[in-house]
């Protein structure tokens, strides 16, 4: 399979699911804070070390594949003495524990420990060049864990609010499973290329789905899946003028990656989205897949337009729409 130079690898079949599998019947409290944030507990000798800086450089760096610089998550910083009942029902909470006794540095999930639907990460290692390698060597595994539980989160209300006469038409017509939540659209239903839409007077969310024959493992190659994602945008979004249809920006190059979860390959590719001879633009994501039994490439494309706001939270809404695929037997 022949890669470009943007392509970035990267196989997560242990650390990545579709699915945290929150507990939702609980006894303990909601979670609090915002989407996105992450409460970081740590001593202010480690924050204001180079170990504290590869929190930063880790957790704040900015998310690739959106228009205007945002960060991956947003910090909010405590010292071990302040996390109080207060703060343990944050969403997400990563704490880290600095000691020489560390000897193996280790990392250590868990769920529910406090809150509901709550994610917890602990990180053990000593204050020094080792723990900081650690850390950047499993920054993909520790933005995972917490993107996963972000996602999940936004799934937990999607599948009780779900745009039924949608869900039900995607699985009997194209022998997919995608959780569509209440306020879609299905404005293109064509036999190879679907377009559901989300629109409010301040943005516009869609899910695009598009199938084709699958012939050759070089299908899968980031310049195809490009070149196949704007031959169908051309042809099936227009832009509100005439000549003038959605593609792929080529200015900021799009990342790839590719994963396997389960048995199941994916690709997956974000970038920036344009109107040809428009002047509309915004970020996307896509995943695409094999179905074996049909032999057909499925992708599904999510993007978002929100002209006057920030967008990382927006593209996680559709991106955990994306996430939630299954190919049906």
């Amino acid at each position: 399979m022949k890669k470009s130079p943007f392509v970035i690898i990267l196989f997560l079949s242990i650390i990545i699911s579709f699915s945290c599998k929150f507990r939702t019947e609980t006894l303990k409290p909601r979670i609090s804070g915002k989407a996105g944030e992450i409460l970081l507990v740590i001593s202010e000798h480690d924050w204001d070390s180079d170990l504290g800086n590869s929190f930063i450089e880790t957790l704040s760096s900015e998310k690739e594949g959106l228009p205007q610089p945002e960060p991956i998550f947003d910090l909010i910083r405590v010292v071990p003495d302040q996390f109080s009942k207060f703060f343990t029902s944050h969403r997400n909470i990563l704490i880290v524990n600095t000691d020489r006794k560390n000897i193996e540095p280790r990392i250590t999930v868990s769920h529910d420990q406090w809150a509901t639907p709550q994610t917890v990460i602990n990180v053990y290692v000593t204050n020094d060049s080792s723990g900081i390698d650690f850390i950047l060597q499993n920054s993909g595994l520790i933005i995972d864990h917490f993107n996963n539980a972000e996602r999940e989160r936004v799934l937990i209300n999607y599948k009780k609010y779900q745009e039924t006469d949608i869900v039900r038409k995607l699985k009997q017509k194209y022998h997919v499973s995608l959780y569509v939540p209440k306020g879609y659209s299905m404005d293109i239903d064509s036999s190879d290329f679907v377009w559901l839409a989300c629109e409010t007077p301040r943005i516009s969310q869609g899910v695009l789905l598009y199938f084709y024959p699958y012939n050759d493992p070089d299908n899968f190659s980031p310049d195809n899946l490009i070149k196949r994602r704007d031959q169908f945008l051309k042809r099936y979004i227009k832009g509100p003028i005439r000549n003038t249809w959605m593609t792929t920006e080529d200015i900021l190059p799009p990342v790839f990656r590719e994963f396997k979860i389960g048995n199941r390959y994916f690709a997956e590719i974000r970038g920036l989205w344009k109107l040809e001879n428009g002047f509309m633009g915004g970020p996307f994501v896509s995943l695409s897949t094999v179905d074996e039994n049909r032999q057909m490439i499925v992708t599904v494309d999510g993007f978002v337009y929100a002209p006057n706001d920030d967008k990382r939270e927006f593209l996680r809404q559709v991106e955990s729409i994306l996430y939630s695929l299954e190919i049906l037997e």
